[in-house]
């Protein structure tokens, strides 16, 4: 029997060169079955079966059979992500695919959208890039804190709160590995300070598991995030995480059980963090869960997964496991296993 194609068209609305959404529509192209076509367009395509929008607010009106995906903080007070811009393309959207629990509440209760056009999909980690680290620790070595983002000059990363915690915590007892773009900036400060810094401004992703492996933390101290994508990449990898209540950590993580949530007060903070240092113990228990729960971080195979899912319930039909069809047995076996 043939299988019915549907095609999925991807609308950027603006051509903007992201890395980030390159990188997520890899995923869905890869992820996908065979009779799912991706298509990224800046404008909409003609005939398309679903319409995925990801810069909604930069679009007058939206086409039937519309989703959004929310990739920012709903509570940003950037302008450029204005809540009040995106509510009117939510409204007219068949779906709208929040990457969190709160971004869900937030338009449920406050904004009054329809519940059952709002799914949460969390992003997912690369099982073929990451997995459990092996981290091999000497008594005496350094407690090794990790930061992986960019370094924005609007400060969302929270690099004010950065340094004023980092005065009050002890440069014997601790290194910093910083990744991302102009973590360099950073790394000058710190070292200023007295702590050893091995820093990355560009780190091939592929090599990321090296990363996890070398620290024993992920410090997240931004004030407003959508995601991020380092949640589940760290949890997955066993690394417990520092972060403040944003984004995908407040699905994540559990408090003093597989990472600690931030107060963003730095005396309050490094309290904390100090009482690990002096007690390395207590801190190989939040370690122990975390790598005990690794396994149910879920993929971006999962991810892709649970946005077909929502494209099957506005197509009518299961175009992730369509029954009315045969299969080829090939193709079913790569694509079993998958959750939703």
């Amino acid at each position: 029997m043939t299988i019915r194609k549907y095609t999925i068209n991807h609308v950027m609305s603006k051509n903007i060169d992201s890395g980030i959404f390159t990188a997520i529509l890899g995923y869905f192209k890869k992820y996908s079955p065979s009779w799912v076509e991706h298509i990224e367009s800046v404008n909409p395509i003609d005939g398309a079966d679903i319409y995925h929008y990801h810069r909604p607010h930069l679009e007058r009106k939206l086409l039937d059979n519309a989703v959004c995906t929310v990739h920012h903080d709903l509570d940003d007070p950037d302008v450029w992500h204005s809540r009040q811009r995106f509510i009117p393309r939510y409204v007219e959207s068949a779906a709208v695919i929040c990457l969190n629990s709160k971004q869900k509440s937030i338009l449920l209760d406050d904004e009054g959208l329809p519940a059952e056009s709002i799914n949460v999909v969390a992003h997912g980690y690369n099982n073929e890039v990451l997995a459990l680290a092996k981290k091999n620790r000497l008594p005496g070595d350094k407690f090794v804190i990790g930061i992986a983002s960019r370094r924005y000059g609007r400060r969302v990363k929270g690099e004010a709160y950065l340094l004023e915690l980092v005065k009050r915590l002890n440069p014997a007892g601790v290194k910093f590995v910083l990744v991302g773009e102009d973590r360099s900036i950073d790394a000058i400060s710190l070292r200023k300070l007295g702590f050893e810094v091995d820093v990355f401004e560009r780190l091939p992703y592929r090599v990321f598991q090296g990363f996890y492996s070398k620290i024993d933390a992920l410090l997240m101290c931004s004030s407003h995030e959508g995601g991020p994508a380092n949640v589940p990449e760290a949890l997955a990898t066993g690394t417990p995480i520092f972060s403040s209540r944003v984004g995908m950590s407040l699905d994540f993580i559990k408090h003093k059980e597989n990472g600690f949530f931030l107060s963003l007060d730095p005396d309050l903070d490094a309290a904390d963090i100090n009482e690990i240092l002096d007690d390395r113990s207590a801190f190989s228990g939040i370690e122990a869960n975390c790598r005990a729960s690794a396994f149910s971080i879920p993929t971006w195979q999962d991810s892709v997964a649970g946005n077909l899912s929502v494209y099957s319930k506005i197509i009518g039909a299961d175009i992730c496991f369509p029954s009315f069809v045969d299969v080829p047995e090939d193709e079913f076996a790569v694509f079993s296993g998958v959750g939703v």
